[in-house]
C-alpha cells in the first residue's frame, strides 16, 4: 500500500538479518499501513491515494517498531513513543502530510464518535431473525410519523 521491503530495509539494515528473506518482514509491513490507517482514520480519508513520503517515512518506523518489540522491548517502546507522538502531531495539526508535489493533505474535519441516527428513539429494523419476528418489524410510531409528515 505505502512502503515496501526494500524501503525498510534500505533504512534499518538490521531487519534483513533479524527476519531473513521469510515473510514475516512483509506481514509486519502490512498490519504497520493498517495501524498507521487506523491511527489516522480519525482526521483523515484513508487508505491514502498514494504513498507520501510523510506516510512512508512512519510506517517504516512503525515496522521497525514492532520488529524491534521481540528484539529489544525498552527500545522499541522508545521507537514506538516517537512515532505515535508524530501520529498525534498529525491528526492535532501540528504536523503535516506532505504530497510529491509539495501540497499538504487536509484533515478530513471527521471523528470517531457516534454514529449519527434518524431513528432516534424507535427500535432499530435489522435483524438477523425470521421476518416475522418482533424485532425485525419497523416501529409502529416511525411508520405513523413518516405517514403524518406525508399530509
Amino acid at each position: 500500500m505505502y512502503i515496501t521491503f526494500n524501503e525498510v530495509i534500505e533504512r534499518y539494515p538490521m531487519l534483513k538479518t533479524w527476519v531473513g528473506n521469510s515473510p514475516m518482514l512483509n506481514n509486519e509491513i502490512a498490519y504497520a499501513e493498517y495501524e498507521l490507517n487506523g491511527r489516522l482514520a480519525t482526521h483523515f480519508s484513508v487508505p491514502f491515494s498514494g504513498a507520501h513520503y510523510t506516510i512512508k517515512d512512519i510506517c517504516i518506523d512503525l515496522v521497525y517498531y514492532r520488529t524491534l518489540m521481540i528484539k529489544d522491548p525498552a527500545k522499541a517502546k522508545e521507537i514506538k513513543d516517537a512515532v505515535i507522538g508524530r501520529i498525534e502531531g498529525l491528526k492535532s495539526g501540528t504536523e503535516l502530510i506532505y504530497t510529491g508535489s509539495g501540497t499538504t493533505i487536509e484533515r478530513s474535519g471527521a471523528k470517531a464518535g457516534e454514529i449519527y441516527s434518524t431513528m432516534g428513539t424507535y427500535h432499530p429494523t435489522f435483524s438477523m431473525l425470521d421476518a416475522d419476528n418482533a424485532c425485525s418489524e419497523i416501529d409502529q410510531d416511525r411508520l405513523d410519523e413518516e405517514e403524518n409528515e406525508r399530509d
